[in-house]
């Protein structure tokens, strides 16, 4: 796919190069202007919230709150290891928060903890789905990037995300929970 684009970008530079070669030098200092403000703009966001996580960590509200989410994580994954639980909690709860990017390292250390111990297969692939799916309540990603690009109403795309992402949601849980059970009782 790399190839792919790669080949149309320089396709349409050369044929620029020739049609109009100031618009090009033009666009390209633009888009390469956007982009850095935008990048700008989600890195304040990001470390916004990973200071929040780092103060609820160091406060110890991560910990009660990985307790307070523990039924729930059982009922989905299985019974889980304490520090694979805490997390798979702190990742939970940032996607629910819209910072997809941030939870990146949350959950490699998840999976990290799950791999440890046997018949995680299950919880693994749990994990994974609702990650992907990730209810987001409040999508501050977008809402940021809506923001930055000047969206006369950047929340009015709240409830549509939380009805979109909480359908995707259940139907991934359901999914897991019946292949994964055919896939337990087919060996």
């Amino acid at each position: 796919m790399n190839a792919i684009f790669g080949l149309l970008l320089v396709l349409s530079s050369i044929i620029l190069i020739f049609i109009s070669p100031d618009s090009l030098l033009s666009a390209m200092l633009s888009g390469g202007n956007k982009a850095l403000s935008l990048t700008m703009k989600m890195v304040v966001i990001y470390a916004v919230w990973l200071g929040v996580f780092e103060l609820l960590n160091q406060s110890g509200l991560s910990n009660k709150f990985a307790r307070l989410l523990k039924p729930l994580n059982t009922k989905l994954f299985g019974p889980l290891p304490e520090q694979a639980n805490h997390y798979m909690s702190l990742n939970i709860s940032a996607n629910i928060l819209g910072m997809s990017g941030a939870t990146t390292p949350m959950g490699i250390k998840a999976i990290n903890e799950l791999e440890k111990y046997k018949n995680t297969n299950y919880a693994i692939a749990m994990f994974f789905v609702i990650n992907a799916t990730s209810v987001q309540i409040i999508p501050s990603s977008v809402l940021a990037l809506r923001t930055s690009l000047g969206a006369t109403n950047p929340s009015d795309i709240v409830i549509p995300t939380i009805l979109a992402t909480l359908l995707s949601t259940i139907v991934g849980v359901l999914l897991v929970k019946i292949f994964i059970k055919i896939n337990i009782c087919s060996h």
